[in-house]
């Protein structure tokens, strides 16, 4: 009988613990301390361009094809110089060795190195932010500046749909700088 009435008591204390922890659970957005989705961040001066890549939406339709939902500021972005600060990544027919640096004339801008590595196994979350950097001129790097390298680009915005799995959003004649840790809060 008392062991019935001990493991009674746990079970009861356990409830009561995890009651207490729900009940501090607030839906919406009711409570400032709550977390953030990607949809209703706060950003930054530097990082308000990337609010309406966070709004885009794509369903893939088959292997090669996906259906967008653009927000109509970057649709009327098109065209226009644009400048975003975000996580570059490189990719091998985007670069070629020059004596002991590399030479980049293309590579991928993500908001974050996390989302950088979080979207290589989901394609359409991937496609809402996916930039591809087209520089104007060749970028001399080392192979150390490569790891976790944080820029800010300038560059002509252009939407193209038909690779979505390469990339539906382009900045041509692009120009990158790298961007100190201060500048990015680290």
């Amino acid at each position: 009988m008392k062991k019935w009435g001990i493991a009674i008591l746990i079970i009861i204390l356990v409830g009561l613990l995890y009651f207490i922890e729900f009940s501090k659970i607030q839906s919406g957005n009711e409570s400032s301390g709550a977390m953030p989705t990607l949809d209703d961040l706060t950003f930054n001066e530097a990082d308000q361009n990337w609010e309406y890549f966070y709004r885009v939406r794509a369903n893939i339709v088959d292997g090669e094809n996906a259906e967008f939902s653009i927000p109509k500021e970057l649709l009327e972005s098109q065209g226009k110089r644009m400048e975003l600060t975000g996580a570059a990544v490189f990719f091998s027919p985007g670069c070629r060795a020059v004596e002991n640096k590399i030479a980049v004339h293309t590579f991928f801008l993500y908001p974050t190195l996390g989302l950088a590595n979080a979207c290589v196994h989901l394609p359409e979350v991937a496609m809402r932010w996916t930039i591809r950097i087209n520089l104007k001129e060749e970028w001399l790097v080392t192979r150390t500046d490569m790891i976790q390298a944080v820029v800010k680009v300038r560059g002509t915005f252009r939407i193209d749909t038909r690779k979505p799995y390469e990339s539906a959003f382009f900045f041509d004649e692009a120009e990158v700088e790298f961007v100190s840790e201060e500048e990015v809060g680290l």
